[in-house]
């Protein structure tokens, strides 16, 4: 049965959708918002949205048992794809040994209202 992931410290989403979900080992998180926890509100700075982004995703992961080196896939969702330099500082500062990095993909899409950038992870349970 998949168990909802509704971690504290991170930011909810408006509609019914938890931060995460966990089945059989396998976590996988909704987005991940550059949204301010306490207040729900999105930075007004894209640098600062990727930042409270990469900052949940641990507190995101703990919650449904997982740590960073559980995560294999991360797929980062920019309004601009020339914004990934910004979220480069954050990845390495998370996995800074090149050999224990989880896979990455870089989309650019339309994304709502203020928001400029988001993250979905992918991790396994030991």
């Amino acid at each position: 049965m998949v168990r909802s992931i509704y971690a504290k410290g991170a930011a909810q989403h408006l509609n019914p959708v938890p931060n995460a979900a966990v089945h059989r080992g396998v976590l996988v998180t909704s987005g991940v918002l550059g949204k301010d926890p306490a207040t729900g509100d999105y930075a007004l700075e894209t640098a600062e949205q990727i930042r409270l982004a990469f900052e949940q995703l641990p507190a995101i992961l703990a919650e449904g048992g997982a740590e960073l080196q559980d995560v294999v896939k991360v797929d980062l969702y920019f309004a601009d794809r020339q914004d990934r330099a910004m979220a480069n500082v954050h990845w390495e500062r998370l996995w800074p040994d090149p050999m224990q990095r989880p896979a990455r993909q870089a989309h650019q899409v339309d994304l709502p209202g203020e928001c400029q950038f988001q993250l979905v992870a992918m991790a396994v349970l030991g």
